[in-house]
């Protein structure tokens, strides 16, 4: 049995996979914080791999991993700077759009339509770069999917998590307020049982011998209506491990 997936998400989500590339559409918020992630990504990459930003392919070196990769979103940035990417996700639907997208782009990422479980160490080798972006919210057992996950990071690896805090905050924000008021994303794409707070994420990762980098949060700022990198994670965050 496949514990990292939960079939009733994938199906989920499948059905709305045809607008994984409209800015407007049903992934907006996603085209919105995404060059906020990214750059946070980036960011600590060239710092910590002392890499020369002003390269042409600066990333050409690294391999990254992006589980739970949907259209591409985060695949592509990383391709464009030259990484090897494999992008993995359970849903078939999502796997034929980032393909199509990624061949408009004329990028090279080799995409796979399958979850972490059924992919091999031997066969797929180890990755300098992992992203497992606005996915634990959707996994059943967090702790398992993470033990699958650490096994293809290379020693000196780094690991990217953005997810949903757990408290009242986030229940009233990112459930109710997101999905059924501000039509932010769908209706019933949150389960806030499987949020967790940044200080139990932590934990998981230090059992598996990983520590935590670097945390921010990523905010709505009312006034200039826009998404914005902060030291607040009481709701969404994005959070950086290795060992």
């Amino acid at each position: 049995m496949n514990k990292t997936i939960d079939q009733l998400e994938i199906e989920k989500f499948s059905k709305i996979s045809y607008d994984w590339w409209n800015l407007d559409g049903k992934f907006g918020t996603l085209h919105k914080i995404n060059p906020i992630r990214v750059k946070f990504m980036l960011d600590l990459i060239f710092s910590k791999k002392q890499i020369d930003i002003y390269a042409k392919s600066p990333l050409a070196k690294l391999r990254v991993l992006d589980i739970g990769c949907g259209g591409g979103l985060s695949s592509e940035p990383f391709a464009k700077l030259g990484a090897h990417v494999c992008g993995v996700d359970a849903d078939k639907n999502a796997i034929k759009v980032a393909q199509k997208h990624a061949k408009n782009e004329n990028l090279k990422i080799d995409y796979k339509n399958c979850s972490i479980e059924d992919m091999s160490v031997k066969q797929d080798g180890k990755f300098d770069i992992i992203l497992i972006l606005e996915l634990l919210e959707h996994i059943d057992d967090t702790n398992h999917f993470l033990s699958i996950a650490l096994k293809y990071l290379k020693k000196n690896g780094v690991i990217f998590v953005s997810t949903i805090n757990k408290n009242t905050k986030s229940m009233i924000l990112a459930k109710f307020a997101a999905e059924y008021i501000l039509n932010w994303v769908p209706r019933g794409t949150h389960e806030w049982n499987k949020f967790i707070t940044p200080s139990n994420l932590s934990l998981m990762m230090e059992r598996h011998g990983l520590s935590e980098i670097l945390r921010a949060g990523i905010v709505f700022d009312p006034i200039k209506l826009k998404w914005k990198k902060s030291t607040d994670v009481s709701v969404n965050y994005i959070t950086s491990f290795s060992r």
